[in-house]
């Protein structure tokens, strides 16, 4: 590979090039954008040991590392040590500089890029590195190794316009066509087993109502899991990530307490690691915390600007569980109680109010759950009717019919709702909230007052605080799925040089 397959790559001469390798500061920005990508291109990057030596009139290989994980070999294109210009006054005596090392990406910033590939379903160099808030070599680094091992494709090159100089921005994906993943989330109603490939696309999926003994549902799930397995023979499964209404312990593999369902101390991951399973990565994940990672892959793919943003999910249906996400990464917390992180739905906001699953008085979800509506509602002037209490959709749809009794527990739920939440700011010092699961139904007639509820406390008045709608379903299974992805992708992180 000479110096002018890479100057015509990238329209420029010869001695642009050199210019852009050299550092100079006489190159245009965009003219060093198309030149760097064009080295990218290629597939060439300048090592640490004797950066690049162009002579006038040579055939010039630029040198590429031979081991993935020697990050001593990997730079940044932007900071190769000087090379010596055709012309330049040159001395035996005189060394070249010494070569200034450019940082390397970190796991968080490998699997960062995974996410957004995956997410964006395809996304160019360019554009990654832009939304990494990396140099576009950085990017290279990071995806060269996995697409020689075949994780990430990158899509052939358009057909570039007579009248543009050089390619358009060749578009990595991440690639679906070998591998999938099992997703199983356990409610406290029903429960779904799904699969998908590794790029997303969905495969199968099947729901069954959730047996009371803990025994008893992960035989069924077993059962889900050996139908899935000899349903798809074309892939091959990598991991199994499964959502639970509960804490679990901080190794992600039991779970400790799920108050509506009654189970105490389950292990799950051993129980579903038999079989044709044996050896399959197992990752045990609260349905809150899981819920969150789904909604941090909607925001990457709606709101690509927002790549590394702090939230808090609330998610309320049967009870209320919290997930936070800072920086774009979940926080579980440090230590053996880990798993605790995020229970705000047990916190008091009722001293000596009703009873509660877990066994506390007063707490938020006995409140503000989509629940906890229809104890509101029997309450509210209906304690002497008989019958079945209504479902928190029935509650929903007598509201837009436009039943006082209906409308005036709705209010009630979104004021719960919103004290609960600005109690959850105020304590964790994010201010930005979305709110998911079945409550988001009723969301038109709760919205009001949980803001009002919001606004009219010190985390209202002092924070530029925010709440919004998330999605009412498809984050339990697909929560489940971001719990199997995530465990992946930090295996493929380890094939960057951010390993070392």
């Amino acid at each position: 590979m000479s110096l002018r397959d890479v100057a015509r790559l990238a329209g420029v001469s010869t001695m642009t090039v050199s210019r852009v390798v050299n550092n100079s500061r006489t190159v245009k920005p965009d003219t060093r954008a198309r030149v760097e990508d064009a080295i990218a291109r290629l597939g060439f990057l300048p090592n640490a040991a004797g950066g690049l030596r162009f002579q006038k009139g040579s055939n010039v290989s630029l040198p590429m590392s031979g081991t993935i994980s020697d990050e001593n070999k990997f730079r940044d294109k932007e900071n190769v040590d000087a090379v010596e210009q055709p012309g330049a006054l040159t001395s035996s005596r005189r060394s070249a500089p010494a070569p200034q090392k450019a940082p390397l990406p970190s796991g968080d910033t490998a699997r960062a890029m995974l996410r957004i590939v995956r997410a964006a379903q395809t996304i160019s160099r360019v554009d990654l590195a832009r939304r990494l808030d990396v140099n576009r070599s950085t990017v290279t680094v990071m995806v060269t190794p996995l697409i020689a091992s075949g994780v990430l494709r990158e899509a052939a090159p358009e057909q570039a316009a007579a009248s543009r100089r050089g390619r358009p921005p060749i578009g990595l994906s991440l690639r679906g066509d070998k591998l999938f993943i099992i997703g199983v989330n356990i409610g406290v109603r029903r429960t779904q087993v799904g699969a998908a490939t590794t790029d997303g696309r969905w495969l199968d999926e099947e729901s069954f109502d959730t047996p009371s003994d803990s025994n008893e549902a992960l035989a069924r799930i077993n059962s889900s899991l050996r139908r899935l397995r000899t349903l798809i023979t074309e892939h091959d499964l990598i991991s199994i990530g499964v959502s639970i209404p509960g804490p679990t312990d901080a190794g992600r593999k039991e779970l400790l307490f799920a108050p509506h369902l009654g189970w105490r101390d389950v292990r799950v991951a051993e129980t579903l690691s038999v079989g044709d399973n044996r050896g399959v990565p197992v990752i045990v994940e609260n349905d809150a915390t899981a819920a969150a990672m789904y909604e941090a892959r909607r925001r990457l793919r709606e709101r690509p600007h927002q790549t590394r943003n702090d939230f808090i999910l609330v998610r309320a249906g049967t009870g209320i569980g919290v997930g936070l996400v800072l920086r774009g990464e979940v926080y579980r917390g440090t230590g053996a109680d880990r798993g605790l992180l995020g229970e705000f739905g047990h916190m008091t906001i009722v001293a000596g109010g009703k009873e509660c699953a877990c066994g506390n008085r007063g707490c938020w979800e006995v409140y503000a759950s989509a629940a906890s509506a229809a104890s509101l509602y029997m309450g509210e002037g209906s304690a002497g009717n008989v019958g079945t209490p209504p479902r928190f959709v029935d509650i929903v749809a007598r509201a837009e019919a436009g039943e006082l009794q209906a409308l005036t527990t709705l209010d009630r739920v979104g004021e719960y709702l919103g004290i609960g939440i600005s109690n959850v700011i105020t304590g964790v010092g994010v201010s930005q909230v979305v709110v998911s699961g079945r409550i988001v139904h009723g969301w038109k007639f709760i919205q009001r007052s949980l803001q009002a509820a919001v606004a009219g406390t010190m985390a209202g008045r002092l924070s530029h605080w925010s709440v919004e709608r998330g999605q009412p379903t498809g984050a339990g299974l697909g929560g489940a799925f971001e719990v199997a992805i995530e465990h992946y992708f930090t295996k493929l992180a380890k094939l960057t040089p951010a390993a070392a």
